[in-house]
């Protein structure tokens, strides 16, 4: 049985913004756009960067071949990072025509829609670097740093964090996201209101323990206002992004299940961003055995692309197809979402055909299945 998903709509369930004016880029940024690797060098500033080792392993590495031989496909060029770069650049001269070039690449594979992580509020337009309809998230994590330092006592805090999440939904924001696995690990243990408050002064004095304390005092209030307001949470997972200071053992989401497993948290929709990789097994058993649990495959697709039909088939095995998302991790650059949808689509078909030739469901089934996890999915999660 073969299918072709191509002409099926997507959504970009997590991206960032777009460059609009950046009209020419090098080889090397293209490629650079691809990295999620440790920084072992600093530049004069002293800030992180990646060693001259690792930016030379980057054209080998299976995103990048996978988008250079997109690209010449489409531009009928040599299959070289400064063949399609060359390509590109001549086609993204003005303003004008680099928001034509975001757009074509847009219809051609169908986008939809989009999730916006941007740190601007939502007055900004940020969002006008999409072609396409945009939902926001709102960075709760920026409130909680500044009532950090603004606050004397974790009440308040609290407090005044609920009112933010409230004030955040009636404002428009689709989403919170946060990034509690990489601050304090997702082994997140209770603590009472009494408890966090003792440590509040030191957490707001840079102690990493007693930060880490307010935090998980403060995440159930998250969890509760989430679900009275009916907002999803999403949360970073996996190893996508991490520093070298991280324990990469505490990212694992099977770790926050005693914690969630508590009846008062079944209400609030988290998303596990990022599908957790390379712990994508344990998300999806996640999402499996809580019922307002999501598993989110952006980034995870693009990046270990060659794994596209494997990643794709251990998600649908294990977790309901109603709540898989599918999304991009994109950054600047617009053909991000061009070559995510483009594998997803593939390996959708792919692994559609496998389970339908073993006898496994029906070619029914695997077309209906295939539109959620593309679109359907994210759209009825967002009310749209």
């Amino acid at each position: 049985m073969k299918f072709d998903f191509s002409g099926e709509v997507y959504f970009d369930n997590h991206t960032h913004v777009l460059f609009t004016d950046k009209l020419s880029v090098t080889p090397d940024e293209v490629a650079y756009n691809y990295y999620h690797g440790l920084d072992f060098e600093t530049d004069e500033e002293g800030e992180p960067l990646p060693s001259e080792v690792s930016l030379g392993h980057l054209r080998s590495q299976s995103v990048v071949m996978m988008l250079v031989h997109a690209m010449s496909e489409k531009f009928g060029c040599e299959p070289t990072v400064e063949a399609v770069t060359a390509a590109r650049n001549a086609r993204t001269t003005t303003k004008e025509k680099l928001a034509e070039y975001t757009a074509d690449l847009f219809r051609e594979e169908h986008v939809v829609g989009v999730m916006l992580d941007a740190p601007d509020p939502m007055d900004v337009p940020v969002g006008d670097c999409f072609p396409c309809k945009v939902y926001r998230l709102f960075r709760y994590e920026n409130e909680l740093f500044a009532l950090l330092k603004s606050e004397s006592t974790f009440a308040d805090l609290a407090e005044k964090m609920i009112q933010r999440i409230r004030l955040a939904k009636a404002e428009g924001y689709a989403g919170l996201k946060g990034h509690i696995g990489e601050r304090c690990g997702f082994a997140i243990r209770e603590v009472s209101p009494e408890e966090a408050e003792s440590a509040f002064a030191q957490a707001k004095a840079g102690e990493k323990e007693a930060f880490r304390t307010v935090y998980y005092g403060l995440f159930p209030y998250i969890l509760e206002t989430c679900a009275e307001v009916d907002i999803p949470l999403h949360l970073h997972t996996g190893t996508t992004g991490f520093v070298g200071d991280i324990a990469v053992h505490s990212l694992d989401p099977v770790l926050m299940a005693p914690f969630l497993a508590k009846p008062q948290f079944m209400k609030t929709k988290i998303i596990l961003l990022h599908g957790s990789f390379p712990m994508n097994r344990n998300a999806a058993w996640m999402a499996y055995n809580f019922p307002n649990i999501y598993l989110d495959l952006s980034q995870t697709l693009l990046w270990q692309g060659f794994m596209a039909p494997r990643l794709l088939e251990e998600a649908l095995s294990c977790c309901p197809h109603d709540k898989i998302l599918l999304g991009t991790g994109q950054h600047d650059y617009c053909e991000m979402v061009w070559l995510a949808s483009k594998i997803a689509k593939s390996a959708l078909a792919e692994t559609m055909e496998h389970l339908v030739d073993r006898g496994m469901i029906s070619a029914e089934q695997a077309c209906d299945s295939a539109r959620k996890v593309l679109s359907e999915n994210a759209l009825r999660l967002y009310g749209a």
